[in-house]
């Protein structure tokens, strides 16, 4: 199978949005292994991990390969609009990634008590200093030398709608850019 070139633009943009995507989960402690048995937060917060952040990823990635596979630019085409082909088919649809965070953000702000302690008391002692507590954004900020994560109290349901606006960009956009401009 020979990929186009708006294919390998897709595929570059995504690793790279997927990167950046996971430089961002270490203070969250998405994927807390080694505490997986030992509290039952961690465990949902892993399962939800794999779930969106490692089975969504790739197929979101096999979808948009499929569906971006003959939209790509023709020998014809101008520089301009072999550009815009591009951007459109290979670029915008990358943007899907960031979609797949920003769900996976808004379920954990949905229910925060379900993924994370509240209390660093309530963490067992010798995972204190690696395992986060919670606390939203109304709460004073204590300096505990914990680990915390902040979350807003009624950020859940605007994570999740960005996350639709990022999959219609990344999904919309080069839909319509065919439908309308080729």
């Amino acid at each position: 199978m020979e990929f186009g070139i708006h294919q390998n633009v897709f595929i570059v943009f995504f690793a790279i949005f997927w990167g950046a995507v996971a430089n961002v989960q270490p203070r969250w402690k998405a994927f807390q292994w080694p505490l997986i048995f030992k509290m039952c937060e961690v465990f949902r917060r892993v399962l939800l991990a794999v779930l969106v952040m490692n089975v969504l990823p790739v197929l979101y990635f096999a979808f948009s390969l499929w569906v971006i596979n003959d939209r790509g630019p023709t020998n014809g085409d101008s520089v301009g609009r072999m550009v815009a082909v591009v951007v459109f088919q290979g670029v915008l649809p990358a943007f899907g990634m960031f979609a797949i965070y920003r769900l996976w953000l808004g379920i954990v702000e949905l229910r925060p008590h379900w993924f994370y302690k509240l209390d660093s008391n309530d963490v067992p002692r010798p995972y204190r200093h690696v395992e986060p507590t919670y606390r939203l954004s109304s709460e004073e900020r204590k300096k505990t030398g914990m680990p915390v994560v902040d979350l807003g109290e009624d950020a859940g349901w605007r994570n999740i709608a960005a996350s639709l606006f990022y999959l219609f960009v990344a999904q919309g956009a080069p839909w319509l850019f065919q439908r309308f401009v080729c």
